[in-house]
């Protein structure tokens, strides 16, 4: 009896995988409006890959929060704060269409990418861009800022985030009234969403910068339109010790990979984040490193010799600071205007304590009491900038919250 029984199980797997195999041809034809075998049997690898007794393949780096899962990591809670939950948003893509959505808008920018000879990204993990995308859909704006105040690079951090990020955000232009229902698929809105991003030179810039090995992308799409994160991360940079701030000393330390050196480090400080109104937010266009630079840090001299100047004049530009715009400003329905703001600061020297560089190999200490007490309570955001030949390269903006 069991010859029998043996085989009828045998066909029976194979038309369940088969099944299996022709509901995901026809969702990755439903995404992108016409059939490929080779791109739907990649969807399908990866969709099967879900499926514990079937996961002999590839990993992926995103796998979907359960759906009771909070939406805000727990690390980016402030002190008795409550993560909104996954039902609070109303439910839109299911995990295996947003891994669908991923992965599509991932092949949209290597494919952007190998038009001008650059290496492809691969997915990155880290949850902030995520829901930072819920949370635009959520609250029907568009921002590189959120409703609690935060700008990429604090997100980014509070999420585990230790490199570099540039982020692209897009979404809907008017915003202040009801969206009608959309006309287009996901697939054709996000093909969209991408030409925008390569038409627009920053965010080019962003999606073609050759220092970029990762992309955090966070998909919110409800019944008219959707919202695209695109988080870059440069990803050359291990520490073996985290930028941290103890009694008034800064201490980081670790390793650069791609031929980088340690060349420099600066401190930005931004004040205490609070929550930000939708008037606040549709009005921003940009965001940096922080409010203004704390301090350029530097070795100490050697052999007696002295600096010749303990301050330096530093300029730069910034867009718009939400944190200067008043709470009651009345919402736009339109994108807002660039406006980059000429600024210019005497920022302070600190001599570091510990300087070891060895090329590739840093550990730095100094002593910022006097700059944390100058600035008070804020983000003081490390920059650590490393060098390739002529080349300067940012490898992070890791931010520390100092109460």
């Amino acid at each position: 009896m069991y010859r029998y029984i043996v085989p009828s199980l045998i066909a029976l797997s194979t038309l369940f995988l088969l099944g299996i195999i022709g509901i995901i041809v026809w969702q990755d034809y439903q995404w992108h409006g016409s059939f490929s075998a080779g791109r739907a049997l990649g969807s399908a690898g990866g969709r099967l890959a879900e499926i514990p007794s079937l996961a002999v393949g590839s990993l992926r780096s995103d796998e979907p929060l359960p759906a009771n899962s909070p939406t805000k990591p727990d690390a980016m809670l402030g002190p008795g704060e409550t993560a909104p939950q996954a039902a609070s948003v109303p439910p839109t893509s299911s995990p295996e269409e947003l891994f669908s959505l991923r992965q599509f808008m991932l092949e949209l920018i290597n494919t952007d990418r190998a038009r001008y000879g650059l290496a492809p990204l691969i997915l990155g993990d880290n949850p902030a861009a995520q829901w930072h995308a819920d949370d635009m859909m959520r609250h029907n704006y568009r921002s590189h800022w959120d409703t609690d105040g935060l700008a990429p690079y604090m997100r980014y951090t509070l999420a585990g985030g230790h490199n570099r990020e540039l982020q692209n955000v897009s979404g809907p232009d008017v915003l202040t009234h009801k969206l009608e229902g959309r006309g287009e698929s996901p697939g054709e809105l996000l093909t969209r969403t991408q030409e925008i991003l390569m038409a627009g030179l920053d965010h080019r810039a962003n999606i073609l910068n050759r220092w970029h090995r990762k992309v955090n992308l966070g998909i919110a799409c409800n019944d008219s339109t959707c919202w695209v994160v695109q988080q870059f991360e440069s990803d050359h940079l291990r520490f073996s010790d985290l930028p941290s701030l103890s009694g008034g000393m800064l201490s980081f330390a670790g390793e650069l990979d791609g031929g980088l050196e340690f060349d420099s480090a600066a401190v930005w400080y931004h004040q205490p984040f609070r929550p930000l109104t939708l008037g606040q937010l549709d009005a921003t266009y940009s965001y940096g490193n922080g409010q203004y630079p704390a301090t350029f840090l530097r070795p100490r001299s050697a052999n007696n010799r002295y600096y010749p100047d303990s301050v330096s004049t530093y300029g730069w530009t910034s867009g718009i600071d939400p944190y200067t715009l008043e709470p009651g400003l009345a919402r736009i329905d339109a994108p807002p205007l660039r406006v980059d703001v000429a600024q210019s600061r005497a920022v302070p020297w600190t001599n570091a304590n510990l300087w070891e560089v060895s090329g590739s190999v840093f550990r730095v200490e100094a002593d910022v009491a006097l700059i944390l007490e100058a600035s008070g309570p804020g983000v003081y955001t490390v920059q650590i900038w490393a060098k390739a030949g002529e080349e300067r390269v940012a490898v992070t903006n890791y931010s520390i919250f100092v109460d």
